[in-house]
């Protein structure tokens, strides 16, 4: 009975997944965020998305490290779609998704489904998630599902400009060993900006040739994990998020366009914690 309940679980969270963006009766502004749970029970509940994370508060532990497969440092195309409130990147491919996932604490093997961006208004804010109250330009998520169990993972990526990054801590401490990858990202967030600019009408897409490991980043053994829901409605929970520490640099005038064709601002405010943990994660190679 459990594991059969379970499994239902899974269904709904996959079928959510696929079609959220069916009901489009919500938006950031008159129908934001503050009122989705009068249409979308769920996003009432008490494991919501996102948090703010304090890092006073988070329990640490270790794990083994992210195994991509090494289609993520490939080049491939990707099929970028203006829905309305964001950008989706997916695979555009007549095979199977080749993006797989495994290790990092996560049970199984898991496709990458997506990717999407969320934003602000300005410089000062669009990060969905917050570390100590800080915000950041914008944020990242790419969405896996676990093509057996149908279990969704999300990792979400901090995007900071390349005007503001000196004042993050994260990347201050690490600057000199990342100058090289950091410079490799900005080009690849470049290539994607100048792509979705053309974007200005809801359904417009283009194709264009990613490199997914460039889009990540250098760093990642190092983030926090924590139980939550999608960040849009139906707000459905049981999603295992997983929260870099490190942010992604991106020249600022790159999101300029998302603001001025697609949306002002698409991020979701913190919701209440409720006791949940959150845990911080170091990978440590013994030798």
């Amino acid at each position: 009975m459990y594991l059969q309940l379970q499994f239902f679980i899974s269904i709904s969270l996959l079928l959510t997944i696929v079609c959220q963006t069916i009901n489009e009766n919500w938006n950031y502004h008159e129908s934001g965020s503050h009122v989705w749970s009068e249409t979308h029970e769920s996003c009432g509940r008490y494991s919501q998305s996102p948090i703010i994370i304090k890092t006073a508060c988070t329990v640490y532990r270790t794990f083994t490290p992210f195994d991509f497969s090494s289609a993520y440092n490939l080049q491939h195309d990707f099929t970028l779609l203006n829905t309305g409130h964001t950008v989706v990147g997916t695979y555009h491919g007549n095979d199977s998704s080749p993006f797989n996932l495994t290790g990092g604490g996560l049970n199984g093997t898991f496709r990458l489904h997506n990717f999407h961006l969320h934003w602000g208004e300005n410089h000062r804010t669009g990060s969905e998630h917050q570390i100590n109250d800080v915000k950041y330009p914008s944020e990242v998520h790419f969405v896996h599902i676990n093509p057996q169990t149908k279990a969704v993972a999300v990792l979400g990526i901090f995007m900071n400009s390349t005007r503001h990054r000196n004042r993050t801590i994260y990347t201050r401490k690490r600057r000199d060993d990342i100058y090289n990858a950091e410079n490799i990202t900005i080009t690849e967030w470049d290539n994607y900006f100048q792509a979705v600019a053309n974007l200005t009408q809801k359904n417009n897409s283009v194709v264009l040739n990613l490199n997914l490991a460039s889009l990540m980043g250098s760093n990642l053994d190092d983030f926090w994990r924590y139980g939550g829901s999608l960040t849009t409605p139906p707000c459905t929970e049981g999603i295992t998020w997983t929260v870099f520490k490190t942010p992604v640099i991106f020249h600022e005038r790159g999101i300029h366009a998302l603001r001025n064709n697609i949306h002002t601002g698409n991020y979701r405010h913190p919701q209440p914690l409720f006791n949940r943990i959150h845990n911080a994660y170091h990978y440590t190679s013994y030798i």
